[in-house]
């Protein structure tokens, strides 16, 4: 009699199931249903191609247009230099495994498991597939010059002057380029699209004080380091096709063009157009330009 007792006790603890609930699931008992089938936008296990993941506008990116993200676009183009043919995703940094895009994920049959390829193991990647000889030159001149895009071009491409010195005109920053920055990165609701405007400008304006290494933002001052970018760059190439002299387009021309494309796209959007004009003045360099855009995507569109 204690024992039946005791198991009653223990059947009213605080753990155990409520009557009612043991009636419901015996008329009703748990049944394990198979998986559905993964949403038609979702990645699915097998890649018969190479996945690279950039900035793009969805119908763009299934025609295979260039991305509008500088960073993206310099190894999309390397990309097509080697002539490996990826499938284009679009994508943001939340999506990345390193914050930043773009990333390449190889089809199935290259790597088991996948692993996500950024920077130069894009490059060595590409090489490793090119039926040409695409191993870059590696030199102290070299960098010099990456040096100078990093610090007098990529500024500039967020910040360029207006007609009026006193008002900065900024991808990020300049309110007149706004459309084009909602367009590119902002999210349509403006509960979501206010505070993140906020966010680029500021990470906008760190990054070009640390890039320029200037206490504050002046002007006047990216474009005429874009200007002496430019000039640098034009010397560099004088007649030739491809930088350094070379046989055929290397990393670093895909570097430049994917500044100099964007810059000259109309289709960009631009409503300020001060570093287009500055780049117009160097013919050399709108050449090298429209000669990798038709390499890779044949029919030239950049208008000057």
């Amino acid at each position: 009699m204690a024992a039946v007792a005791a198991a009653g006790a223990d059947e009213r603890g605080w753990f155990a199931v409520p009557p009612p609930v043991r009636e419901l699931f015996k008329l009703f008992p748990l049944r394990v249903y198979a998986a559905d089938p993964l949403p038609a936008r979702a990645p699915d296990r097998t890649r018969e191609r190479p996945r690279l993941y950039v900035f793009a506008r969805e119908e763009e990116a299934q025609r295979g247009r260039p991305s509008y993200n500088p960073s993206c676009l310099k190894w999309q183009t390397y990309l097509r230099i080697a002539g490996v043919d990826v499938d284009l995703v679009p994508s943001s940094n939340h999506a990345s495994p390193s914050g930043s895009l773009p990333f390449l994920l190889p089809s199935s049959a290259d790597l088991r498991p996948a692993v996500p390829l950024t920077g130069g193991k894009i490059a060595c990647y590409a090489q490793d597939r090119s039926s040409q000889d695409l191993h870059d030159m590696s030199s102290p001149r070299l960098e010099a010059y990456l040096a100078l895009l990093t610090r007098n071009l990529r500024p500039a491409w967020s910040q360029v002057q207006a007609a009026n010195p006193l008002q900065l005109h900024a991808l990020y920053i300049f309110p007149a380029n706004t459309p084009l920055l909602t367009t590119l990165y902002l999210p349509s609701n403006i509960l979501l699209r206010t505070p993140l405007l906020h966010t680029l400008r500021t990470a906008a304006t760190a990054e070009i004080l640390k890039t320029t290494r200037r206490p504050l933002l002046s002007p006047p001052q990216p474009l005429a380091d874009a200007d002496a970018a430019f000039r640098s760059l034009a010397a560099l190439l004088a007649d030739d096709e491809w930088f350094f002299a070379a046989d055929a387009p290397g990393t670093f021309d895909a570097e430049v063009f994917a500044y100099t494309h964007l810059i000259l796209d109309k289709g960009m959007g631009w409503r300020d157009d001060s570093l287009r004009r500055c780049l117009a003045a160097f013919p050399n360099l709108v050449r090298h330009s429209t000669r990798l855009y038709e390499r890779c995507w044949g029919a030239a569109e950049t208008e000057v």
